[in-house]
């Protein structure tokens, strides 16, 4: 990605759910290199940010570009510039963390990665068992290491230290680190801005309750 390129830029984006308007005219932008972080407890209208911002959740204004990709005029290049990871992690049947992780090195691009990504989860022995039998914890562990593999120009994060533990974290901080360092964009979400401290990388935050 090249440093010029904005990861992402949303614009006059509106959400309404009935007659509950989540934001309306919301203006937003992930400078390369910088991290931002949505803050407020549930019900603010975090998730429904993101899930705008990757194209699970449709708009009712506005306009997304990821990457210099319009997200509606160009999904395919918008979406390949894009890394995501759910706050709630699902894993299809039948594949183990490894295989898992050599699917997503071949979407990625990165087929060589597979070994730098099974480190960077963390999961021992269990590499090669099933994912639908890992915790909480370790799906996100194994889907957060997915995300590392190939170049991204935005990483969108929803509560992804959420049921990971101390030790999964730190090694969670040093890939975001590592990415910022690259010239990625990154955007997450967190309850408050206490959650933040001990990052080790500077966070700007977004209040949705402003």
């Amino acid at each position: 990605m090249q440093p010029s390129i904005l990861p992402l830029r949303a614009s006059g984006l509106c959400k309404r759910f009935g007659v509950t308007t989540l934001f309306a005219g919301l203006e937003l932008r992930v400078e390369a290199g910088e991290l931002v972080a949505l803050i407020g407890p549930n019900g603010t209208g975090k998730s429904t940010l993101l899930g705008c911002v990757t194209g699970a959740v449709i708009a009712d204004a506005g306009t997304i570009t990821i990457g210099g990709h319009d997200l509606q005029a160009a999904p395919i290049a918008a979406r390949a510039a894009l890394r995501s990871l759910a706050q709630e992690v699902e894993v299809p049947e039948g594949l183990t963390g490894r295989e898992l992780l050599e699917f997503h090195a071949e979407v990625f691009g990165e087929p060589r990665g597979v070994d730098r990504a099974i480190v960077q989860a963390e999961l021992g022995p269990a590499i090669d068992a099933l994912a639908t039998t890992y915790s909480v914890g370790m799906r996100k562990r194994l889907m957060f290491a997915a995300l590392t593999l190939g170049p991204a120009a935005l990483l969108v994060l929803d509560e992804p230290f959420a049921g990971v533990d101390r030790e999964g974290r730190g090694r969670m901080l040093a890939a975001i680190a590592a990415a910022l360092e690259r010239g990625a964009g990154v955007l997450l979400s967190a309850h408050d801005a206490e959650e933040l401290a001990g990052l080790g990388v500077a966070a700007r935050s977004v209040d949705l309750r402003r």
